[in-house]
């Protein structure tokens, strides 16, 4: 099972404080290709919003963080849009989707994920200034290359790995374009 990695503001934010983190294995849910995510809370003007980073790809969500009983909520819906825009299909990103719901939340304590997310930040605050709609943002943010990566550019290693578990285990992971 994957899970959902927290900066200490954000588990502090989602009420985890106290708790020790949870010991969770790294293989993604049944059927979820997508595994791991590292997250933390950012301000942004006077609303908190949620920066989620995938383990693999580097796909990228920005949601908001209020209220944070809706967290899970927010996170799925975030992930399903770009899922969407990148023509995943239905079932497929109801699958993901799901996988947001189950994962367990644990603490952040990769300095590489924490540097990335404090890199997507920066481009998020300037995305921020020209759009509002935070499915355009999060959009362009899966835009952006990222160092070090083949494909370095997100939105191009999502598509690839929906691909090749389309070839694994048949073609409804992606719809035809």
């Amino acid at each position: 099972m994957g899970h959902i990695m927290c900066s200490q503001t954000l588990w502090r934010r989602l009420g985890q404080p106290g708790r020790p983190p949870l010991a969770a294995d790294a293989a993604p849910l049944h059927g979820s290709v997508l595994g791991n995510w590292a997250a933390k809370v950012f301000r942004d003007s006077r609303r908190e919003l949620v920066l989620a980073l995938n383990e693999r790809t580097y796909l990228t969500l920005v949601f908001p963080l209020a209220p944070r009983k809706a967290f899970r909520a927010h996170f799925a819906q975030a992930l399903s849009w770009i899922l969407e825009d990148l023509g995943v299909s239905e079932q497929a990103r109801f699958v993901e989707c799901a996988a947001v719901e189950y994962i367990p939340l644990t603490r952040l304590t990769s300095r590489s994920m924490t540097g990335s997310l404090n890199d997507i930040e920066f481009h998020c605050g300037i995305e921020l200034t020209y759009h509002t709609d935070l499915r355009r943002v999060q959009l362009n943010l899966n835009e952006v290359p990222n160092a070090n990566r083949d494909p370095c550019v997100p939105i191009e290693a999502a598509v690839s790995l929906f691909q090749q578990a389309s070839r694994r285990r048949g073609p409804d992971l992606l719809r035809p374009h």
